[in-house]
């Protein structure tokens, strides 16, 4: 399942999206290095983080907070505008579905990063175990309706075999981002405003095609499950509860 299959509708409203996702993330990327910089880490680590916005300590966070949901959100969009059965706007769901599935991507996303984040600084493998997981599990919740748990029962079992695969995936998407943050941490070779511009542009598309390139992923190991894959799927009458 990719971009190119969708319906006119759904590719317009996936370039709308990719336009939200780079304006989110160029304002969580200014809003960070306002953080930084108000709270003093960026003096500690004599690194300069520009540019910034005029905006107070409490100011920073909450913007932050704003903008990452916002990332978040976009994506979980994303996620459901490529899935083959689904819609970004819910037209088969109320909206109180809907929106729950929105939440559910939130959490999901800020809560295996944190988990993610933990296991890799103390344990190393289980921080390398979620984050393989965690892409399927936030297209499962986004896209299919499933909860939160149903979703890592469901990911951690069909994506036995697979797990090489999806791993790859994940450090394709992230290889040019990280690559180009690493460049512009250690270097000067361009100015502050163009340096933005150029990782949120790199950042938003790396973002965007990763979520096709996992849809597609979670698509073809629902159907190499046989006539299971599509009834396992969230119907409107299946308990939606977390």
């Amino acid at each position: 399942m990719t971009l190119l299959g969708t319906s006119g509708a759904a590719r317009s409203r996936a370039a709308a999206l990719v336009v939200t996702l780079f304006v989110a993330t160029a304002a969580w990327n200014a809003t960070l290095n306002t953080l930084l910089a108000r709270s003093g880490l960026a003096s500690t680590m004599q690194v300069a983080y520009e540019p910034t916005l005029p905006l107070t300590t409490l100011g920073a966070v909450g913007g932050l907070t704003a903008a990452t949901v916002t990332v978040v959100v976009t994506l979980a969009a994303l996620a459901r505008t490529f899935a083959p059965e689904s819609d970004a706007l819910g037209a088969s769901e109320t909206v109180g579905r809907t929106a729950l599935a929105y939440a559910r991507a939130v959490v999901v996303a800020v809560g295996g990063v944190v988990a993610a984040a933990v296991g890799l600084a103390f344990l190393v493998v289980p921080g390398l175990v979620v984050l393989v997981h965690l892409p399927l599990v936030f297209v499962a919740v986004a896209a299919d309706g499933a909860p939160i748990g149903r979703a890592v029962e469901r990911t951690w079992t069909r994506a036995g075999g697979s797990r090489g695969r999806v791993a790859a995936v994940g450090l394709a998407v992230v290889a040019v981002p990280l690559s180009l943050a690493v460049i512009a941490t250690l270097t000067t070779l361009l100015p502050p405003l163009v340096e933005l511009a150029l990782g949120v542009l790199v950042t938003a598309a790396a973002c965007a095609a990763g979520v096709a390139a996992f849809v597609a992923l979670a698509d073809s190991m629902n159907g190499s499950n046989g006539g299971t894959a599509r009834a396992d799927r969230v119907s409107p009458t299946t308990s939606r509860q977390l």
